[in-house]
């Protein structure tokens, strides 16, 4: 007899039964794998929605700068500290908008050539530093004012004090004005401190003086009262002039 392992299904002959529908015991097979692509992602990571966005900042902060250097190169408010007998910035920033006589302020290193009175003997003994002056025009209600604005540098402070109570009294003379000496030419003004427009002021080591008067063709209604506003409003013009020294 052969062995279990030589036994074979005997062949299907015509006539038999079918062969037995054994399906339901057979084991269910998975599926085989189907393959498809990916679908194209439609979102972006959050590291290139951050370099997008820095992007577009850097884009906007250099356009920003951009637009400001040019805007401002065609501004002539910059504070430039030039007198080319136009204002600047710092002269239109005050009460009244100044306009200068001059290029540039006259800057002189001796004092007492430059003075009269009491103010030259002060210079004789005590010796200034520096000397800057310029003369500058304003106008109100139509009348025309002349404005002396004289910068003087002495040794120290102490020097400066005293020097400033001695203009401030009446009498005791004064820095020449450039009227006065026809550095600048006004018909019918020989100086521009018989208006009685007059203040100073004390900035460390420097003395602002300012005195003020009207153009004689046009001075109908002003008043002392008026130059006076007009020679506080001058003093910040000093430091325009010296270029913020003192």
């Amino acid at each position: 007899m052969s062995g279990y392992g030589d036994r074979v299904s005997a062949p299907y002959r015509p006539g038999q039964p079918p062969w037995p529908d054994n399906r339901s015991q057979r084991p269910d097979r998975p599926p085989p794998p189907r393959f498809h692509e990916e679908p194209p992602s439609s979102g972006t990571s959050p590291l290139d929605w951050a370099l997008r966005i820095a992007g577009l900042v850097a884009v906007a902060v250099i356009s920003g700068v951009a637009w400001w250097f040019f805007t401002s190169e065609d501004t002539p408010e910059r504070g430039t500290t030039g007198f080319g007998g136009g204002p600047t910035s710092q002269q239109n920033e005050g009460e009244f908008p100044f306009t200068s006589k001059l290029s540039e302020p006259r800057v002189d290193e001796s004092c007492a050539e430059h003075a009269y009175g009491q103010i030259q003997d002060f210079f004789g003994q005590t010796p200034c530093r520096q000397l800057t002056r310029d003369v500058f025009t304003t106008e109100i209600d139509d009348r025309t004012v002349y404005t002396s604005v004289s910068v003087v540098r002495m040794a120290d402070e102490a020097q400066a004090q005293e020097l400033r109570v001695l203009t401030d009294k009446d009498g005791s003379g004064n820095v020449n004005d450039l009227v006065r000496e026809r550095e600048v030419r006004v018909s019918g003004l020989e100086a521009l401190s018989g208006g009685g427009g007059y203040d100073s002021s004390l900035v460390g080591s420097e003395v602002i003086i300012v005195e003020a008067d009207y153009d004689p063709s046009a001075a109908n209604g002003g008043t002392e009262d008026e130059l006076d506003r007009v020679c506080e409003d001058a003093l910040r013009l000093a430091k325009d002039m010296t270029g913020g020294s003192g």
